[in-house]
């Protein structure tokens, strides 16, 4: 039984890097920002400006929109905007299973080890997929530029790494590396060269940097 009550504690206390919408309202005025982490207890939110209250409904926009009530604990400047850990103080069952599908999630994209492999040439995009594949890695491979931007969007697949190679579709790599650090600034990306090894070696290092890569097996 004390195991098992370990267990839970641990699971409830568990911060997972987690990139969704958030909106905080304290005396009625909407502060629109981001999640940077979660757990079951609280998060920390990424915000344009410091609030007025310490008391606050924050939406969480989950898969779907839910309320919870919160309180702050810590304030910290960062980068001209304001990171927020704020602790729960009122989750409704369906907000409460939301979040748990949420951590859920962060932990199995932590054991598949997503890397985006974005390459038009299909000999060099199959041997860098087989190469990744065999180092436990989950390669996937969008065949168009919106497709991968799809893939980027799906929040579910926590997807931190980005291989670019060179005028994808004729789009410049470092065009597209970009448009994607402006659009989602938490995902690494590094170039595909014809030096496979290396270019694995650089997708394993830089999925090795990620926040989603630091989460601890819960066992």
């Amino acid at each position: 039984m004390e195991e098992l009550s370990n267990w839970v504690e641990r699971r409830r206390e568990l911060r997972v890097p987690v990139r969704r919408l958030a909106v905080i309202h304290a005396e009625g005025v909407p502060l629109h920002g981001t999640l940077e982490n979660l757990s079951q207890s609280g998060a920390l939110l990424n915000v344009a400006s410091r609030p007025t209250s310490t008391s606050l409904d924050v939406e969480l926009r989950l898969d779907g929109s839910g309320w919870v009530g919160a309180h702050t604990i810590r304030l910290e400047p960062a980068s001209q905007r304001w990171r927020i850990a704020v602790a729960f103080d009122r989750v409704d069952p369906a907000m409460r299973e939301a979040i748990d599908v949420t951590i859920t999630a962060a932990l199995s994209a932590a054991r598949r080890r997503p890397i985006l492999v974005i390459d038009d040439q299909f000999e060099r995009r199959t041997s860098l997929i087989e190469r990744l594949s065999g180092r436990g890695m989950t390669p996937l491979a969008p065949k168009t530029p919106l497709e991968a931007i799809d893939l980027l969007t799906r929040s579910q697949l926590h997807v931190s790494v980005c291989l670019l190679a060179p005028g994808f579709f004729g789009v410049p790599s470092n065009d597209l590396a970009a448009v994607l650090s402006d659009s989602f600034p938490w995902v690494t990306t590094t170039e595909i060269s014809d030096d496979l090894d290396a270019t694995t070696g650089r997708a394993i290092e830089a999925w090795a940097a990620t926040p989603v890569a630091h989460i601890g097996a819960i066992g």
